[in-house]
């Protein structure tokens, strides 16, 4: 299960577009601003219900299928499950509080224009894990 997440969490933010950066921007900048603003683990997250903050980080497409998300989630059953069951943003479920988060950046292997890779570890009590997200377009 935890590769299927990793591979739909890939996809996911592998649909940043150009749309999102202004000119002049740069893309690791809004890389790290994006996992300043959503770190569960210190009660700060993004709210992916929101098309306002959605947009300042993800293009429109990607934006409307978490909104879509979220519709699906409020309209679930009670006791359901519905819609992701993760957090589709670092792609895993759960967080210690005492986090320890390392962020690294890189342009996408192989190199391609406008594509970088953000490589994460959590360190918890517990165990240590690693995840890659891709980010493509982000100056087309």
């Amino acid at each position: 299960m935890l590769t299927k997440h990793k591979a739909l969490i890939l996809g996911l933010l592998t649909v940043i577009t150009s749309s999102v950066v202004a000119a002049g921007d740069d893309p690791e900048e809004l890389i790290r601003a994006l996992y300043k603003a959503h770190r569960p683990w210190e009660h700060k997250e993004l709210n992916i219900r929101s098309r306002a903050v959605l947009s300042k980080y993800f293009s429109p497409e990607l934006t409307t299928l978490f909104l879509k998300n979220a519709q699906v989630e409020r309209d679930c059953p009670k006791g359901d499950l519905c819609g992701l069951e993760f957090d589709p943003i670092l792609g895993s479920q759960d967080f210690d509080d005492h986090l320890d988060f390392k962020l690294h950046i890189t342009e996408a292997t192989p190199p391609q224009t406008g594509r970088f890779e953000a490589r994460f570890n959590y360190l918890t009590n517990r165990s240590r894990s690693k995840s890659k997200c891709s980010f493509s377009n982000l100056f087309s």
